[in-house]
């Protein structure tokens, strides 16, 4: 006998309004904001969804077509959560708002990511943003984090300690041999101390300097690649209270990119490798060889970077306790060291010196630079804040270094920049007479009037 409880037919389903809406407010959020679709579509193309049972309504909208991650961005998983109108700029220049904050603040990155969902997901998917790591103090757990959500963009390494503050040595050690397995991703990499630390640049460097010896096959010997900077383009190296005189081999002789050098307190082994293609140079000499042999280790280093366009130039006197010994790696030419592409030459006088010091005079000339375009005369205890009150007495010998620069210094220049104890204005009319094509001269800031002799 047939129960009672049975049905006599089984019910067919159909597709209910309500049961439509409720799907469509789960997979397709953004169909209440329009406006903000146009801004969504910036942020990545992906290949189109389809559902396997699509409703017409579905399949001829046009915004069904964006990827998850649109909605991930601009949709907040709180259904009845009201959007912020700040939600419709831009992502591009969200991001270079999150890039210019995250200069100043290690953590910024770390703090809008939760404000909000959208920009949370926006921060995490541009991985250029995390490209920074900078010394602070929440070292490595903060380091791993940006090396992770970074992927495979290159790196951008500061470790710049605040001023007058004595750097953590087994934090700097730490974050140097964490990086070291990086070091191949690397875009710049700069390093500046203001504070006397022993060993400091022991501690610093000596991750990037090691070089790991294997025998091949052949019983050869070679080198891994593990501290090779291949995608290092600027290298900037400051401790002006450096002590240690040990020559420094930066990353196993190898950077093929690196074009933009800063040095300061540092010997180096300058390398055709390293720095034969530099366009810019920056280098305070260490102080730790004088007169001639110092002249002779720029002149060395000058020869070897023969591509120059911008050289900036400063001799530091040191007070040392015994003398230093200096190995000449190359045997410098008596005559003219030639600079065929250099455009721009600035030569400055540390704040300590009370005169020109003698190997910059030297230096200047055995130099040739015929295409030489801008000339600056710079002098560091000058502050162009102070000019109105401060009136220094000019360099003793001065007039002799003018003479020389007249004989130097191609009569074609076009800018002519003079400050601080460099400035002569009893001698100005003379230069602005021998460098007829001057096009610009200032004196401690000031651009001066030029008069045609």
């Amino acid at each position: 006998m047939p129960s009672i409880l049975r049905r006599s037919r089984r019910r067919e389903l159909t597709l209910t309004k309500s049961f439509t809406g409720a799907i469509q407010e789960k997979v397709h959020p953004l169909q209440r904001f329009p406006e903000l679709i146009s801004c969504s579509s910036l942020i990545v193309d992906r290949p189109d969804f389809c559902p396997s049972s699509p409703s017409p309504s579905i399949t001829k909208s046009p915004d069904f077509a964006r990827p998850s991650l649109t909605f991930s961005i601009y949709r907040s998983p709180i259904s009845n959560l009201q959007h912020h109108p700040i939600h419709t700029l831009p992502p591009e220049l969200l991001i270079r708002i999150f890039e210019l904050g995250s200069f100043d603040d290690a953590l910024f990155l770390i703090v809008i990511s939760h404000v909000c969902h959208p920009w949370r997901m926006l921060a995490l998917h541009t991985h250029t943003l995390w490209r920074r790591l900078s010394f602070c103090s929440h070292g490595l757990r903060l380091w791993r984090e940006r090396i992770a959500r970074a992927r495979g963009c290159s790196l951008d390494v500061t470790i710049t300690p605040p001023q007058h503050h004595i750097p953590d040595m087994d934090a700097l050690a730490l974050q140097l041999h964490l990086l070291v397995p990086h070091i191949s991703r690397a875009r710049s990499f700069e390093l500046r101390f203001s504070s006397y630390s022993p060993f400091l640049w022991n501690t610093t460097l000596g991750p990037v300097c090691c070089q790991e010896q294997r025998d091949d096959d052949m019983g050869r010997h070679t080198f891994t690649p593990s501290v090779h900077a291949l995608q290092l383009e600027k290298l900037t190296l400051c401790y002006p209270e450096n002590d240690d005189t040990k020559e420094f081999t930066l990353f196993a002789g190898v950077a093929p990119q690196l074009h933009n050098v800063t040095l300061d307190g540092i010997r180096l082994t300058w390398l055709p490798e390293l720095y034969g293609r530099l366009t810019y140079l920056d280098y305070t000499h260490h102080g730790f060889t004088t007169g001639p042999t110092a002249v002779d280790e720029v002149l060395g280093m000058i020869r070897v970077s023969c591509a120059l366009r911008e050289l900036r130039i400063c001799f530091r006197r040191r007070v040392l306790d015994g003398e230093v010994l200096y190995l000449s790696h190359d045997n410098v030419p008596a005559g003219q060291t030639h600079l065929l592409q250099l455009e721009r030459l600035v030569l400055a006088v540390d704040e300590s010196d009370i005169d020109i010091p003698p190997e910059l005079i030297s230096l200047l000339s055995r130099l040739s630079v015929p295409n030489l375009r801008e000339l600056h005369l710079v002098d560091l205890r000058f502050q162009p804040t102070n000019r109105r009150w401060w009136m220094p007495a000019p360099f003793l010998g001065l007039r002799d270094t003018l003479s020389l620069f007249q004989v130097t210094i191609p009569s074609s220049i076009k800018v002519l920049a003079i400050a601080g104890r460099w400035a002569d204005h009893s001698s100005i009319p003379a230069l602005a007479k021998h460098f007829r094509e001057l096009d610009n001269l200032e004196v401690d800031g000031v651009e001066e009037d030029l008069i045609p002799m």
